[in-house]
């Protein structure tokens, strides 16, 4: 082997040398900083000593963040007849509680994603509606209306049993029972359309006045109904064991709504 060919050997080796060198400060760097990253992690979090709990805890926190997926687990814990305890375990202890005419306790929960209006009786769930906040849509195949319940008209679902509305400077609503639904032999379906989570436009404010006046006349309200269903699309829904009368006093005001949601 000549000097040159030596030379240019010994160059090439040391070039390698220096890649690996630099390669392997960089993976040291970068697993540096890693665990420093779940270290600062798990100690906030509450000291935990195992780092896989603290990266459990880390995938939790950023599917809280970006998924709707806790959101829907939480609900699917919520079931008429359901112990109250459920309610706490779930979300919490409520943000705000008041009680209906009829003595029943009525609790409001604030997940990220909707807020649970709950009515509670002899320690158990009896009604409760979910008002879902935007860009979040529940999971609803069990409801009269189905899985595209909040993307249909009221008139997609025939099954009405009972109404109820409401148009006043406080809280304007629509709310209707249906006797449909996965479990209609256990309890009824609720849907009902707001204005807290939906501005209401001239149509909507005409056809629930109209609706609303023609209830309190005793006049016959068919075609008015009729009206009020082919344009109105639900935005907020539930189930309930009693009936509409005690789940309108859990549909929110406007205040309410803004004091539960800081907006």
């Amino acid at each position: 082997m000549s000097v040159v060919e030596a030379n240019e050997l010994n160059e090439t080796q040391v070039l390698e040398e220096i890649q690996r060198s630099n390669l392997k400060e960089r993976v040291r760097e970068k697993w540096a900083k890693t665990i420093t990253f779940v270290s600062i992690v798990a100690i906030a979090l509450g000291g935990l000593n195992d780092t896989m709990d603290a990266i459990d805890k880390v995938y939790n926190i950023t599917l809280s963040q970006f998924t709707d997926i806790p959101s829907h687990n939480n609900l699917e814990r919520v079931y008429i007849r359901a112990s109250e305890d459920v309610l706490e375990e779930t979300f919490g202890a409520p943000v705000y509680i008041k009680k209906s005419m009829s003595g029943d306790f009525i609790k409001y929960y604030n997940d990220k994603r909707f807020v649970l209006s709950a009515v509670t009786r002899d320690g158990a769930i009896s009604a409760f509606l979910v008002f879902p906040k935007e860009g979040y849509t529940p999971n609803s195949p069990e409801h009269a209306g189905g899985e595209e319940l909040l993307e249909t008209a009221f008139s997609s679902n025939e099954s009405v049993s009972d109404i109820r509305v409401n148009f006043s400077r406080s809280v304007s609503y629509y709310i209707e029972e249906n006797t449909t639904g996965t479990f209609s032999n256990l309890y009824s379906s609720v849907a009902g359309y707001s204005e807290f989570l939906e501005p209401l436009d001239e149509q909507k404010q005409r056809l629930l006045s109209e609706l609303s006046d023609g209830l309190m006349l005793g006049d016959d309200i068919t075609e008015k109904v009729v009206s009020l269903r082919d344009a109105v699309t639900p935005n907020f829904y539930g189930y309930s064991n009693q009936g509409l009368e005690v789940l309108e006093s859990a549909i929110l005001t406007l205040t309410e709504y803004r004091l539960i949601t800081k907006q």
